[in-house]
C-alpha cells in the first residue's frame, strides 16, 4: 500500500484526448503516495509503447485488457462500434481487477477513477464496494451540458438544430452552475443527429444518466477559469466536485512531459530544433488533434492561406487526416515554403506551445489543446470539428478572450474555409493591436494556470483534499465492514 493507503484504478476511454489527461492525473496522485493501476486496452497500450520515449516513464503500473473487438478493427474510425464495446466492458474489467489483486502483491482497490464516458465502471465499483470518481476531461461548462443531456432533451434543446444558433429565443438558460447562456451549436455534436435513434446519440444520452451518479467528481479545469460554483454544479447528488487542472502542467513544470507517454502516435521532436532557428513569437502552429479529418479541398485552401499569410508555420499533418488517406497538397507548395514552413506527422505539442518562437495556434479546440495553449499563453484561432470543440472554441473567443474563430464553422461541418479567410485569420492572430490584446490575455491566463497548480494554489489544494477525502472514506469503509451502521458516506 502507498503512503496514503490508497490504491486507485484509473480507467480512461481509449482515445488520445482522454488518455493524456488521465495519465497526467495518475502521475500527480502517484507522486503523492497513491498506488495507481492504469487500465489500458491492449491495442492502445501497444500504440503507446511504440510511441513512448524512455524519459517519459511514469511511476505506476499498467493493466492491459482486451476490448472485445477484432485486432484489425478501426476503433476510433468506427466510433459507434467502439462505444458499444466500452459499455459492455464491465465484466472483463472486473475479472482482470480481481485477478490482479489476487497475486498477493497488489493492495486492495480503494477507488475507481473513471473518464466521464465510461459508464461500465459504475457496476464494477458497486461490486468491489469502492467509490466511483468521475474525472471530467472536458471543461466544466461542457461537462454540465452533457451531464444534463436529458434535461436539455425535456426542454426541447436536443436534438440540436444548429440553424437556431442565430435566434436569440433559442439560447439555453436552464442549466445549473451560473453559466453564460449557451447556443444550440455549443452542445455536443453527437446531438446534431436528425435520427435520434442513432447509436452515438443514444449512447451519449445513456452515459449522461451515469454521469450524475458519481461518488466524487474531479474536473480538468481551474477555479480561476471556471469558478467553483460552476464546477460544483457537476455534483448532481451532493458529492464533492473539485477543479484539479490543468493536470498536465505540474508534470511538465517538473520536466515530465507525460503527454508523450500517453500518445498513440509517435512524436517528431526534430521540429523543436527547427523552432530554435525562428524569431520569437513568429510561428503559427497548426494542429487538429488525433481524430479530426479534412477534405483535400480544405487542406489545399489551408496550405495556400498559410503561404499567403507570409508567417512561418509548423503544421502537424497526420497520415490519415484526409479521411484516412494522406493529404494532397498544392503542387509546389512545400518547395515554395521550405524556408519558413515545416510539416510533421505528429509533434510534442506542449513542448511546441511552450517554445518562445510560437506565437499562435490554429486548433480544433479540443479541451486538452485549449488548456495547453492557455497554460503557455498562446492565442488560438479556433477551427472545431466535433464533440465539445464548438463550445470550447466559442468560449475561447467570447468568454475567456484568448482566441478568434472562423466564420460559419460552428454550424456547417462541411463548410470549406477559403484561403482568403485563413490568411486573414492568421494575420489577426499574429499581427496588430488585436493580436497584442490576445497575447496579453494569454499571459494572464498562463499566470493563473501556473498559480492554480503551484503549491497552495486552488488545483493543488483541491487535489490534496481529494486524497484526504478518499483516505478518510477508505478508513471509514474498513470500520463500516465491522460496524455497519457507524460511519456515514462522504457524500
Amino acid at each position: 500500500m502507498g503512503i496514503s493507503g490508497l490504491h486507485a484504478v484509473i480507467v480512461p476511454f481509449p482515445a488520445q484526448r482522454t488518455i493524456n489527461p488521465l495519465i497526467n492525473l495518475a502521475q500527480l496522485l502517484s507522486s503523492r503516495g497513491v498506488v495507481i493501476t492504469f487500465v489500458n486496452m491492449d491495442w492502445s497500450h501497444k500504440c503507446m509503447s511504440k510511441a513512448a520515449h524512455n524519459d517519459d516513464e511514469p511511476t505506476f503500473k499498467f493493466l492491459n485488457i482486451p476490448d472485445g473487438l477484432p485486432p484489425d478493427h478501426g476503433r476510433l474510425a468506427n466510433l459507434a462500434e467502439s462505444v458499444i464495446a466500452m459499455e459492455n466492458l464491465g465484466p472483463v474489467l472486473e475479472h482482470h481487477l480481481l485477478s490482479s489483486s489476487s497475486d498477493g502483491k497488489t493492495p486492495p482497490v480503494t477507488c475507481i477513477i473513471t473518464e466521464n464516458f465510461m459508464s461500465c465502471t459504475h457496476q464494477v465499483a458497486k461490486k468491489l464496494g469502492v467509490p466511483r470518481v468521475i474525472f471530467w476531461t472536458l471543461c466544466a461548462t461542457s461537462s454540465i451540458a452533457q451531464c444534463n443531456a436529458n434535461l436539455l432533451l425535456s426542454h426541447g434543446h436536443i436534438p440540436v438544430k444548429v440553424e437556431d444558433s442565430k435566434r436569440a429565443e433559442k439560447v439555453i438558460t436552464c442549466l445549473p452552475g451560473n453559466l453564460p447562456p449557451l447556443l444550440p451549436s455549443d452542445l455536443f455534436s453527437f446531438y446534431r443527429a436528425t435520427d435520434t435513434s442513432g447509436v452515438l446519440f443514444q449512447w451519449a444520452l445513456r452515459e449522461s444518466q451515469f454521469q450524475s451518479k458519481a461518488d466524487y467528481v474531479l474536473v480538468n479545469t481551474f477555479d480561476e477559469l471556471e469558478p467553483p460554483e460552476t464546477v460544483s454544479a457537476l455534483s448532481c447528488n451532493g458529492c464533492p466536485a473539485l477543479a484539479v487542472g490543468p493536470v498536465f502542467l505540474p508534470n511538465f513544470l517538473e520536466g515530465r512531459d507525460l503527454n508523450g507517454r500517453g500518445s498513440l502516435l509517435e512524436q517528431d521532436e526534430s521540429c523543436l530544433k527547427w523552432l530554435d532557428a525562428q524569431d520569437p513569437a513568429s510561428v503559427i502552429y497548426v494542429s487538429f488533434g488525433s481524430i479530426a479529418v479534412k477534405s483535400n479541398e480544405q487542406l489545399e485552401e489551408l496550405a495556400i492561406g498559410l503561404e499567403k499569410s507570409q508567417h512561418p508555420f509548423l503544421w502537424v499533418l497526420r497520415m490519415d487526416i484526409a479521411g484516412g488517406m494522406p493529404a494532397t497538397l498544392p503542387e509546389g507548395f512545400e518547395e515554395r515554403t521550405k524556408d519558413r514552413g515545416l510539416i510533421v506527422k505528429w509533434a510534442p505539442q506542449v513542448k511546441v506551445l511552450s517554445h518562445p518562437s510560437v506565437g499562435g495556434f490554429i486548433s480544433h479546440c479540443g479541451w486538452n489543446s485549449c488548456l495547453e495553449s492557455m497554460s503557455m499563453g498562446i492565442p488560438i484561432l479556433g477551427w472545431p470539428y466535433s464533440a465539445d470543440q464548438f463550445l470550447d472554441c466559442r468560449f475561447c473567443k467570447d468568454v475567456w478572450k484568448i482566441g478568434i474563430d472562423l466564420e460559419g464553422v460552428d454550424v456547417d461541418e462541411n463548410l470549406v474555409i477559403k484561403r482568403e479567410e485563413i490568411e486573414r485569420g492568421v494575420r489577426r492572430l499574429m499581427e496588430g493591436k488585436e493580436a497584442q490584446e490576445l497575447r496579453k490575455r494569454g499571459m494572464e491566463l498562463k499566470g493563473a494556470a501556473f498559480k492554480a497548480v503551484g503549491q497552495g494554489g486552488s488545483s493543488f489544494t483541491n487535489l490534496n483534499r481529494f486524497i484526504h477525502d478518499m483516505t478518510q472514506l477508505s478508513k471509514s469503509a474498513s470500520v463500516k465492514r465491522a460496524y455497519p451502521q457507524s460511519i456515514p458516506s462522504i457524500c
